[in-house]
């Protein structure tokens, strides 16, 4: 695996930070307005059944904790990591969420002061739930272990404070993944107007704390923020010289200060956009630009996304260390019939001036767009208004330009026009946003189902007759395993899977899977009409348990309970997974 510069790991810091923020920000009212059809045509998921409650507790041991946020998280694509429901624990630890909609959901505690035993390789994060109608589950409960502290300040050359920059603390083994939940926003592992910084929520272990960039690749710097070379504590630029922190459960380790050298010198690049086969500037191209990986197959750190060259084509980036960056036409929302390959330059110790990005006509693909297995014509149609049609192109030739296309708006009558697509092979997806239980059954060009081989372009080719055939689903599966002849290892993983068999477009809707919540249950959703083959296994240290195969029929609509039995005694199928 290549190595990423520090500013990819932060963005990866950044997102999930965001996605727990978003977490705490969520509310129970819902953040997508369906519209009348849609509620129609999702029928069978609105049912008013009864609802659920789930009762729990959290412990520090054998004690109780007051004041934790546990929260319900959605697994619904469209409202994935949305708070459905939460509740606080009260004096004894113990929390309750009632009048909760039956579905799939995420449980689990917002306690970023502590680390939540069991969740470090869990992802999304939590403990899966599978709730029925009227169901009162009781006994979800969580241990919890305060966390440590690391602390210290961080200065520069000359001993001045070290503002709003991101401090790095990483297991000293590199098989170790941080356990930590926490901080739920970045900020929290920055230093404040001291230079001081406090990370908390860190499972016992030691550690790796650092500040800076590694000098691997280049690195963009974003307004009038400084560069520094990444620096370990105490003033280590080597990773082998770094000297480790140790933290322990509920303890502080103090004055963990960092000293920086010299910020780096940042120098800006620039250049035009022109038209290959004219040669005539392009304005309004909007460009991405970033640091290559040291083996330059794709952008580490990114910036650009936004703006656009001027009326000449003109274009200039700024705050670029000494590196290797790639500058490149970015794929726009919008129609477009032009496309670039990636121009790459190299940062020394001076700007970088005359960079030529050349636009070239792009291949395109037309079609039409048809929605089967919904009986109401006039809901398919509404339907198709919600579809978002993307062109992803596999190519040997390894690029750090983004690969993808997206439609405009798909015309009432299912048309589309994907342009300004580079040589490769495309592969066509489609979603249908809030909208359960449809999805891409099968690609065709000029009758031919293209589904396996994708859709092989040349350069500046002109494609119609395509047919992206799109089913709808809207029978469920609700389904109970039970375990006979042993109990379930705790580390084991219970998977259902339902497989179309029989009809045209068996191949093409595949295999649906869920994960089986702890108590055995299991809910999929959005199946189309038709003949199922149902099979559960457990994957477990390397051996594979198999559930005996059952065919289901469904009908659109239908609503379909089955039990499942594995022996835990019985010879184990397949391999290490």
């Amino acid at each position: 695996m290549p190595k990423h510069s520090s500013l990819a790991k932060r963005s990866a810091t950044a997102l999930a930070a965001a996605f727990v923020l978003l977490v705490l920000l969520s509310t129970a009212s819902a953040s997508y307005a369906q519209t009348a059809f849609a509620q129609t045509a999702s029928a069978s998921y609105a049912q008013r059944e009864t609802p659920a409650s789930v009762t729990g507790r959290v412990r520090e041991g054998e004690r109780g904790v007051a004041g934790i946020v546990v929260a319900l998280l959605s697994s619904d694509p469209s409202q994935r990591f949305k708070a459905i429901a939460r509740a606080k624990t009260d004096a004894e630890g113990r929390f309750r969420l009632s009048n909760i909609t039956p579905g799939r959901y995420q449980i689990m505690p917002l306690a970023p002061v502590y680390v939540v035993q069991g969740m470090s390789d869990n992802w999304p994060p939590g403990k899966l739930l599978t709730l029925l109608a009227g169901d009162e589950v009781s006994d979800i409960d969580f241990s919890v272990e305060r966390g440590g502290v690391i602390t210290g300040r961080v200065t520069d050359a000359e001993g001045n404070a070290v503002v709003a920059e991101f401090v790095s603390v990483e297991p000293a083994d590199p098989n170790t993944q941080p356990a930590r939940r926490g901080p739920f926003d970045q900020r929290d592992q920055m230093t404040d107007d001291r230079g001081v910084y406090r990370i908390y929520g860190l499972p016992a272990g030691n550690y790796r704390v650092s500040v800076g960039q590694n000098d691997e690749s280049g690195t963009v710097s974003y307004g009038r923020r400084k560069v520094y070379r990444r620096t370990f504590y105490p003033d280590a630029t080597e990773t082998a010289q770094a000297r480790l922190v140790e933290v322990k459960p509920g303890s502080e380790a103090t004055d963990i200060d960092i000293t920086l050298g010299r910020a780096v010198k940042t120098y800006r690049a620039s250049g035009r956009f022109v038209f290959a086969e004219t040669g005539q500037p392009a304005p309004n191209v909007v460009f991405g630009f970033g640091a290559l990986n040291p083996k330059g197959q794709h952008v580490s750190s990114f910036g650009g996304g936004g703006a656009a060259t001027n009326a000449r084509g003109e274009f200039q980036t700024e705050g670029l260390t000494p590196g290797r960056y790639s500058v490149f036409a970015y794929p726009q929302q919008d129609a477009t019939d032009f496309y670039s390959e990636s121009v790459s330059f190299e940062v020394t110790d001076a700007d970088v001036t005359g960079v030529l990005v050349k636009l070239k006509r792009g291949a395109s693909v037309s079609g039409v767009i048809t929605i089967e297995g919904l009986s109401d014509r006039a809901a398919a149609a509404h339907l198709l208004a919600q579809v978002r049609l993307y062109g992803y192109i596999e190519s040997s030739n390894r690029s750090p330009v983004p690969n993808y296309s997206r439609a405009p708006a798909i015309a009432p009558d299912g048309s589309f026009h994907l342009g300004g697509l580079r040589p490769g092979k495309l592969r066509i997806v489609a979603s249908a946003d809030g909208t359960k239980g449809l999805s891409v059954s099968q690609v065709e060009l000029n009758g031919a189902n293209v589904n396996s081989s994708g859709i092989d372009l040349t350069e500046g080719a002109q494609l119609t007759g395509v047919r992206v055939r799109m089913v709808y689903g809207s029978a469920v599966i609700r389904g109970q395993v039970n375990f006979t002849n042993g109990p379930l290892p705790p580390n084991a993983r219970v998977m259902a899977f339902a497989r179309r068999v029989g009809g045209a477009v068996a191949e093409a809707t595949g295999e649906h899977q869920v994960s089986t919540d702890a108590r055995g249950l299991y809910v999929i959703e959005g199946l189309a009409a038709g003949e199922y083959e149902i099979i559960v296994r457990v994957f477990n240290a390397g051996r594979v348990f198999e559930s005996e195969a059952q065919r289901v029929s469904l009908a659109e609509g239908g609503d379909m309970n089955i039990t499942t039995a594995i022996d835990l005694n019985a010879p184990f199928k397949g391999g290490r997974r």
